[in-house]
């Protein structure tokens, strides 16, 4: 049997695949009813199965060994179990990173389960799984456009009760979020990094004189702090998923 290196495109191309299929799972599919009824209903909660089986099914479609039956079966059971101890903890931001990165050490124990059928050839399309490229900006950008924005959230949430927003259109906040963290993922990508500078203050000047004008300092901070916290964030998103683009094969 060949040898398999851990840093090897393949590698983490299966990576990027598995925790796709976790961020899917978690911060796509998963409606918020779904985590107040688990927090409710525990282990009798149906939507604790649920989810944990569309992460299931995702990750055993995306590793593209589709022989393989068993790893997915554990995939299910870490993430049930996981989300299981989460809904009797309190509903808390350390909580919150604790429980993801349980999951994040779940997926590297999966990605490491997967490697000695690491070289035996996809179950098919091999076109498709064997794409590296495709998977870093598929993963890049996912992770920008959803998990990235409940991680901020989560972060500012200690700020957000002082800050005093009221007003303004529902959720435009959300999406003018994903929108910036998608044009400078874009930018980084295509290396029109003053075009970045340009975004970030315009972005600035706008939504601090906003907030400055009607006398809210502590709204205008908070917006700040997650407005910078969001440009940060995918800009080294952007850096990162270029070193992987450009990880020579071992």
């Amino acid at each position: 049997m060949e040898a398999v290196y851990l840093f090897e495109t393949d590698t983490v191309s299966l990576f990027i695949r598995l925790l796709i299929a976790h961020l899917a799972g978690d911060f796509v599919f998963q409606k918020k009813s779904w985590i107040e009824n688990r927090r409710a209903g525990r282990w009798k909660s149906p939507f604790l199965y649920l989810n944990a089986g569309i992460v299931t099914v995702l990750s055993w479609a995306l590793s593209g060994f589709h022989q393989v039956w068993t790893i997915p079966l554990l995939i299910f059971a870490a993430h049930a179990f996981t989300d299981l101890l989460k809904s009797y903890a309190p509903d808390t931001t350390a909580i919150f990173y604790t429980d993801q990165a349980l999951h994040l050490g779940a997926t590297i124990v999966a990605t490491a389960l997967y490697l000695p059928v690491l070289n035996s050839g996809y179950s098919c399309c091999g076109f498709l799984f064997g794409n590296y490229h495709l998977w870093i900006y598929t993963g890049a950008y996912l992770t920008v456009l959803w998990p990235m924005g409940i991680f901020i959230a989560q972060f500012t949430k200690q700020w957000q009760a002082e800050s005093n927003q009221s007003g303004g259109l529902k959720d435009a906040g959300r999406y003018i979020g994903m929108l910036e963290r998608l044009l400078i993922l874009t930018f980084i990508f295509v290396n029109q990094f003053p075009a970045i500078g340009f975004l970030i203050a315009a972005k600035s000047i706008l939504r601090f004189g906003d907030i400055r004008e009607s006398g809210n300092r502590k709204g205008a901070e908070y917006i700040l702090i997650g407005t910078m916290i969001s440009f940060a964030a995918a800009i080294f998103t952007g850096i990162a998923a270029n070193y992987l683009l450009n990880l020579p094969d071992l």
